[in-house]
Formats: structure tokens, sequence, C-alpha cells
């Protein structure tokens, strides 16, 4: 285990490397919160015992650069402290964010058990982050394009209709739809289907920009923001989509399968919800299915009776 020992005082230094050394540990020492700081942040490790003087209970103390540094919070740290801490002090310590405190005099066996301990509490607290972060995208992400899901997708949209409403901006949606998705399930299978989402996806990322997202409404159904995108822009974008597919090609199983798409377009009209501005693409996507698929469609050119595609 890497560990950083810091310490004002040489024999105090002295005392701590040892015992640890002994337990079979990698040492850096540093006699100053900078030096301390530095190792830390080269040496990555694991746990840091620091002086009860390096962690004082202001913005300079190596405690505070310690989680405050965006490589080396990950450091579990434990205030080596006199033996006549008094209890407030001591809550205040870990309150800034120390581990444990380890309070003169030391043994061996304490030192080494104490950075055994504060080393597996590091180990849990990382994977209790790690499945936070996971449970977070899984409420998030469609799980086989990896594309934003319908409710998320959606959220985001109204938080850009928001902004562009705030700033004056213009905004732009496509819808996106699989020409023909249900003929290709049904005549090739599943494997067949999910393979001809995944290229599409990679088809479509390929050609929004960083600031677009992308999301999977269901199915075969995808909806791109188009953040800052006005009239024309959206229509450049929609047809660069909808030719992006055309060329995929989708092996499975020996078959080459081609996809097409179908766009339907909007741009924001100032006044609209987000629900308001998907149907009008939607209405649009309808239009371009019926026009015979593989084809784009604005929402501005068709009327708002048009009925929805089944």
């Amino acid at each position: 285990m890497q560990i950083v020992v810091a310490h004002p005082d040489p024999g105090a230094r002295r005392e701590l490397r040892i015992a640890l050394e002994d337990a079979g540990h990698r040492v850096h020492e540093a006699a100053g919160a900078e030096d301390a700081l530095a190792a830390c942040r080269a040496h990555a490790p694991e746990v840091a015992l620091i002086g009860d003087s390096l962690a004082a209970p202001d913005g300079r103390s190596l405690l505070a650069g310690l989680k405050s540094d965006p490589d080396a919070y990950r450091t579990a740290v434990i205030v080596v402290a006199p033996a006549e801490l008094s209890v407030p002090e001591a809550e205040a310590t870990l309150r800034r964010g120390a581990h444990d405190l380890l309070f003169a005099p030391i043994t061996p066996a304490e030192v080494v058990a104490r950075v055994a301990s504060a080393s597996r509490t590091r180990i849990l607290q990382e994977e209790l982050v790690g499945q936070s972060r996971r449970l977070e995208t899984m409420l998030h992400e469609d799980p086989l394009t990896g594309l934003f899901n319908r409710r998320y997708v959606l959220t985001r949209l109204a938080g850009l209709i928001s902004g562009a409403r705030r700033h004056g901006r213009p905004l732009s949606v496509a819808m996106i739809d699989i020409d023909h998705f249900k003929r290709l399930n049904d005549a090739y299978g599943h494997d067949a289907g999910d393979a001809a989402l995944v290229a599409t996806t990679m088809a479509l990322r390929d050609r929004l920009r960083a600031e677009d997202e992308l999301g999977r409404l269901g199915g075969e159904e995808f909806l791109a923001l188009l953040p800052d995108a006005s009239e024309h822009a959206a229509a450049v974008v929609a047809e660069s989509l909808r030719a992006s597919v055309e060329g995929v090609r989708t092996r499975v199983d020996g078959l080459e399968l081609a996809v097409t798409v179908s766009v339907g377009w909007a741009t924001w009209d100032g006044e609209e919800d987000a629900d308001a501005l998907v149907k009008r693409a939607d209405n649009a996507l309808y239009a371009a299915k019926n026009a015979g698929r593989n084809a784009v469609r604005e929402a501005q050119e068709l009327s708002a009776s048009l009925p929805r595609r089944t």
C-alpha cells in the first residue's frame, strides 16, 4: 500500500515510517503541507497520516488542501493528534474530512491497524460511489444504445426550452424513425433488430455536434435535440442524419442488411412547451413516412390536423 506520512517532527515521521514499512507498506515522507500535497498527487496513496498542526481549521491546511484537490481527495486521512486534544477539537477535525485520529502515545500495531481500517473504508466508499453512478446511469440511459431514455431526453428538452426562452436563442428538434423496422424484426429476428438500432445510433451520433443530444424514445424512434439550431440549420442537420443512416450496412449471421430512416423536424416557435414541439416534429415524421420513407419533412409545412402515425 502507498502511504504518505506528513509531520513536522522528524522523530514522529521516523516512528510512523518504520511501523508501516515493517508491515510491508511503501512510505513517502513530507515535513510540510506543500510537499505532502505534492506527494499525494504524485503517488496517489490510499492513506495519508498527517500531524495535527497540518490539519488546522483554515483553508490553507494540508487537510483542506487534500479534500479540495481533484486528484488527492480520494486519499483517506488519519490525523496524528496529541493526547490532550479536546473532544470538540477532535469532532471538528473529523467534520473537516479526516477519516480517523491517532492519539499519542502511538504503538506500531495501532498504526498498522488504523491504516488498514482507513484503506478498507476508502474502498467501500468508492464502491458505493460507483454503485450510485451506475444507478444514476440506469435511470436515464437506454441499455441497448447507450442513449438517453425517453424520460430523460424529454426532461432535457424542457430545460433547453427554458434556456432558449431566457436567452432568446433558437432551438430545434428532429424525430427519427427506422423505416420498416417491424418487417426487419419479423424477417430476421430480434438480434438483427438490435444490430440495426445500434448501427443507426452510431451513424446518427457521428453527424451530430458535441452540444446536440440524442435520445431513444422507445422501439425504433429517436429524438435529437439541436440547441442554437435555426430553421435553416435544422433542415441541414435533418437531411444529414437521413443520409448518414442510408449508407449503413448491418451484418447479422452473414447477412448484410440496409437501413434507412425518416426524419421530421421542427423549430421552437418561442412559446410552445416540450410536448407541443415534439408533437409538431412527430407530425412531420408522419408526413415523411407517408411520402414513401427515407425522407425528411419540416413541421412548419404541415397542417396541425394531421393524424398521428401508427
